[in-house]
C-alpha cells in the first residue's frame, strides 16, 4: 500500500507488525521534522471538528503532513475526535462547546438514575452523524495521502463518570453496586457496536488505525484507560473496574493503558493480568515529572508489559539503547527528537543490530 506522505509506508507496516508480535530487533521510533525548502504548515488541533467547519481543518491537515517528513515508525494521520468522553456523546450525552476556553469539549453529565438511564449506541444521534460526516469528509480528501483515525473510546468506569458525574457514581459504587455492574455491562455493548461502526467508517481493514501517540495497527489500536481508578481501592477496582478493561482489550489488536498518576499505580498488578494487554504509558501527573520512575518503569517491565517513551522524556540517543538493552520487552516505543533519531542507526550499528 502506498501514502502520498510517507514514501517508506509499506517497511513501517512491517516493522509494526514485528513490533506487535514482540519481534523487533531495535526499538520502534516516532519523530517528526518539517521537510527542506518549504514553509512548515502546523498540525490542527484537537477537537475543533465538533462545532466547526471542517474544510480549513481537512486543508490544514494537509498541508502539514506535506510539508513534514515521517521518520521511521510515525505515520502522517489525523484523529478525527471531539472530546476527550466522545464516546459518551455517541450514547446521548450532550457535549459543551469548549470556545475560547481551554480548547477541550467537556460531556454534560444527564444521568439521575441508572434504572431510567438509556444506554446503547444512538446511530440515529446528531454526535455520530457528525462524526460520520467528518470522516467522510476527511477521507474523501486523504485517502491515500495520510491516515483518518478515530476518536478513542473512553469506556468502562470513565464513561460511568462522563454520564453521571464522578461524586454520583462513587456513591453509587457503596450504595447500589449492581446498578453500577449493570450500567458497565450496557457500556462494554455499546463500546463494541461504536467500535465496529467507526473500523467501518473509516475502513481499518484496508488502512489500519492509529492512537493518540502515533502508533499503528493493521488492525484495531486503542488506548484503554480508568482515570476513575485513582478515587477507588484494589478491591473496588477489580470488581467494577477490570472486568470492562478485559472486555475492551479483548477486541482489540494492540492495546496501551494509560496509567495516570501515582493514584493509580496501586492497581498495576491487576491490570498487568490482562494476557492480551500489549503496554502501559505511565503519566507521572503534574508536579511528578522530574521524580525518577526508573523503579516503577523496571517493575511494569517485569510484569511483561511494553512501554512508551514520551518526547517529554527528552532521552539522548544512548538513554534509549541503554533501556532497550536492559529491558525485557521488546515492545518499547520512544518519541524522539530528529536530532536523537538520526543517531540511532549509528548505536545499532555498533551493537550489531540488523535493522
Amino acid at each position: 500500500m502506498e501514502l502520498e506522505f510517507k514514501p517508506d509506508f509499506e517497511l513501517a507496516r512491517r516493522r509494526w507488525a514485528q513490533f506487535w508480535r514482540g519481534e523487533a530487533a531495535r526499538p520502534l521510533l516516532w519523530s517528526v521534522r518539517p521537510r527542506l525548502g518549504v514553509e512548515p504548515v502546523p498540525k490542527p488541533a484537537c477537537y475543533v471538528c465538533a462545532f466547526h467547519d471542517i474544510e480549513p481543518v481537512i486543508e490544514q491537515a494537509i498541508g502539514w503532513a506535506a510539508t513534514h517528513e515521517f521518520l521511521d515508525g510515525a505515520i502522517p494521520s489525523y484523529q478525527v475526535t471531539f472530546a476527550p468522553d466522545h464516546f459518551a456523546a455517541l450514547l446521548g450525552a450532550e457535549l459543551r462547546n469548549a470556545e475560547a476556553s481551554s480548547g477541550t469539549n467537556w460531556i454534560q453529565p444527564f444521568v439521575e438514575d441508572w434504572d431510567d438511564a438509556e444506554i446503547r449506541f444512538q446511530p440515529e444521534g446528531k454526535w455520530w452523524q457528525r462524526t460520520a460526516e467528518v470522516i467522510a469528509r476527511f477521507r474523501e480528501r486523504c485517502d491515500g495521502r495520510l491516515i483518518i483515525y478515530g476518536t478513542h473510546l473512553q469506556g468502562g468506569l470513565d464513561c460511568l463518570v462522563a454520564l453521571r458525574g464522578a461524586q454520583g457514581v462513587l456513591s453509587d459504587l457503596l450504595d447500589v453496586p449492581e446498578k453500577v455492574l449493570a450500567a458497565a455491562g450496557r457500556v462494554d455493548q455499546a463500546l463494541g457496536d461504536v467500535r465496529a461502526a467507526l473500523a467501518e467508517a473509516l475502513d481499518v481493514g484496508t488502512y489500519g488505525s492509529l492512537n493518540r501517540f502515533g502508533m499503528y495497527s493493521r488492525g484495531v489500536i486503542d488506548v484503554p484507560q480508568c482515570d476513575a481508578s485513582c478515587m477507588i481501592s484494589t478491591e473496588m477496582f477489580e470488581r467494577f473496574a477490570l472486568p470492562s478493561l478485559a472486555h475492551e482489550v479483548g477486541g482489540l489488536d494492540a492495546s496501551i493503558y494509560h496509567l495516570d498518576g501515582p493514584g493509580a499505580v496501586r492497581h498495576l498488578r491487576a491490570l498487568c493480568t490482562l494476557e492480551k494487554l500489549d503496554m502501559i504509558q505511565w503519566v507521572p501527573g503534574a508536579g511528578q515529572e522530574r521524580k525518577d520512575w526508573s523503579d516503577l518503569r523496571r517493575r511494569i517491565d517485569e510484569l511483561g508489559k511494553g512501554q512508551i517513551y514520551q518526547s517529554s522524556s527528552d532521552l539522548s540517543a544512548s538513554q534509549v539503547q541503554t533501556i532497550w538493552e536492559s529491558f525485557t520487552s521488546r515492545k518499547l516505543y520512544f518519541q524522539v527528537r530528529p536530532d536523537v533519531y538520526d543517531q540511532l542507526p549509528k548505536l545499532w550499528h555498533d551493537a550489531g543490530v540488523m535493522d
